[in-house]
């Protein structure tokens, strides 16, 4: 029987998550191009951060953000340091009523899938993790102390490792320069080391996406937006673990003996031009390029929630760029084009969820079958619409 020959455009954590699951597959002969190096990309600019109790998942997907951590924290059991595990716990703050609420919910799954959580309205426990915070108006916080974050650009080596032993064709440092059809089937692809034959391609490039599927005609509705990150070094030691924190705004982990702060993706305006647009990825510089609006932001949050960590220098900056539809979710599965598959749109969650992306498109792939999710997340949705 002859093999399903697929090809797998983006080399960073869910591009390498894909082609680790496909492994599993005996009649699938597949190959994972990235023009840089694995883990590359918006993927080497992910934060990491995959916690049991923040906001970036809605507790639709709560099955996605559990398999994720158990499929992380197994990696680390497996091979120590595979997953680039830093158990900090995490602190997520609410300071309103429906905040409250989603964080009371995240509480009650995460204990009801065997993690340990609890909910604090009285400012000295809360103090207890952070003692500097401002909880002026603030009606709770959530603490799991399982939680913390992963380092995306070990996870996306060790699983295009563990795909190689698998079978896995994998080249870094080829580019992917045309996709070929006919009669609006995908045949092949052209790449700066030749030609490959495939009777499936997935395009997991995450924001050159937008770039890639012209190639087959298509206009996908993604924007980009902003991941602009500071790295923050406190005047003084801070004197305590610092956890992942949360807020609606923004969130921040440790760095070492640095914080790493970052504006939350589900507070950009895809109609505000500074927040989104289409961009090319490969003009990005590897540091620099935030916008001063940015800082302006975070210094109001600061000097409203964090005020000491205004004490601190920025040691470095980047900016990398998120690859957001519409309604902030990912586009699974089939487009109108035979053959061309999209795992894309993953936004500034791609970490997250990558293990369920990669499980269940291989699925879809090698089987036919589509689990909930890619149910839940097709192309079909949008209905044509695209960004300007």
């Amino acid at each position: 029987m002859a093999k399903k020959k697929i090809g797998i455009i983006g080399g960073g954590v869910i591009g390498t998550a894909l082609g680790y699951f496909l492994k599993d597959y005996d009649e699938a002969e597949v190959t994972i191009f990235e023009k840089n190096t694995i883990g590359s990309g918006t993927t080497a600019k992910s934060a990491g951060t995959h916690c049991l109790i923040d906001d970036s998942v809605a507790h639709e997907f709560w099955s996605v953000r559990l398999f994720g951590f158990k499929f992380y924290t197994g990696m680390e059991e497996k091979e120590p340091g595979s997953a680039g595990f830093e158990k900090t716990g995490t602190l997520t703050v609410a300071p309103y009523d429906d905040y409250e609420n989603y964080v009371l919910q995240a509480i009650d799954l995460t204990l009801a899938s065997g993690y340990h959580a609890e909910y604090w309205r009285d400012p000295a426990k809360i103090h207890e993790i952070i003692p500097d915070l401002n909880l002026d108006g603030i009606l709770g916080a959530g603490y799991c102390p399982d939680d913390g974050f992963f380092d995306a650009t070990k996870i996306s080596n060790t699983l295009a490792r563990w795909a190689r032993e698998g079978g896995v064709q994998v080249l870094a440092g080829t580019e992917v320069l045309d996709i070929n059809m006919k009669d609006n089937k995908v045949t092949g692809l052209d790449t700066s080391k030749g030609h490959y034959d495939f009777d499936v391609v997935v395009d997991a490039s995450g924001p050159w996406t937008r770039f890639v599927s012209r190639n087959v005609g298509l206009e996908l509705p993604i924007y980009h937006t902003k991941a602009e990150v500071f790295i923050l070094s406190p005047a003084e030691s801070l004197g305590y673990p610092f956890p992942v924190l949360k807020y609606p705004r923004f969130y921040a982990r440790k760095d070492k003996e640095n914080v790493f702060i970052c504006k939350a993706h589900l507070t950009m305006d895809l109609n505000d031009p500074m927040h989104a647009g289409v961009w090319n990825p490969d003009e990005l510089p590897l540091t620099g390029g935030t916008d001063p609006y940015f800082w302006d932001f975070l210094t109001e949050e600061l000097l409203e929630h964090y005020p000491r960590l205004l004490e601190s220098s920025v040691t470095n900056d980047w900016l990398g760029y998120r690859a957001e539809p519409p309604d902030f979710l990912p586009i699974l599965g089939e487009t109108p084009v035979e053959g061309y598959m999209l795992a894309v749109g993953a936004g500034g969650n791609g970490v997250i969820e990558a293990p369920t992306i990669g499980r269940d498109l291989a699925k879809f792939i090698m089987t036919g079958e589509k689990s909930w999710y890619i149910k839940r997340l097709p192309y079909s949705r949008f209905n044509g619409q695209t960004t300007a």
